[in-house]
């Protein structure tokens, strides 16, 4: 499994009321396989990253696309520029590593340098968010 997000954490009517939806990605060889294959196999992940049983999460759909995610094809440069004129910011996953968490991460590189430029400093300092013990 690639990534996985509680959806509606950010989105309550996304879900009943008492429930969760879950989205997870499945990257490489295994995201071809029958969504009964992959659905058995990603359990075991998803109770382990989020520290419940998964093993009795209603499937409510799989789907499978081969452009859901960017390619990274090698060399894949992990740190593009976010600053490429002056002015110019630009961010993305085709700028860090593709997916939602370059996404994210290139937006912060573009917002610090935006900053950098006009000589003022983040009135706070994000932390990163703790990994699932």
């Amino acid at each position: 499994m690639s990534h996985t997000a509680v959806v509606s954490g950010a989105d309550t009517s996304r879900a009943p009321r008492g429930r969760a939806l879950v989205s997870s990605v499945v990257l490489g060889e295994d995201s071809g396989r029958p969504a009964r294959v992959l659905d058995k196999s990603a359990r075991r992940q998803l109770s382990e990253l989020y520290g419940t049983s998964a093993f009795d999460w209603e499937l409510v759909a799989a789907h499978h696309d081969p452009e859901a995610v960017p390619a990274m094809p090698a060399p894949h440069d992990l740190r593009r520029p976010v600053r490429v004129l002056c002015g110019l910011y630009v961010c993305g996953d085709h700028r860090d590593t593709s997916g939602p968490q370059g996404a994210l991460y290139s937006g912060r590189r573009a917002a610090r340098a935006l900053l950098r430029d006009f000589g003022l400093t983040p009135a706070t300092e994000t932390a990163a968010v703790p990994a699932l013990a």
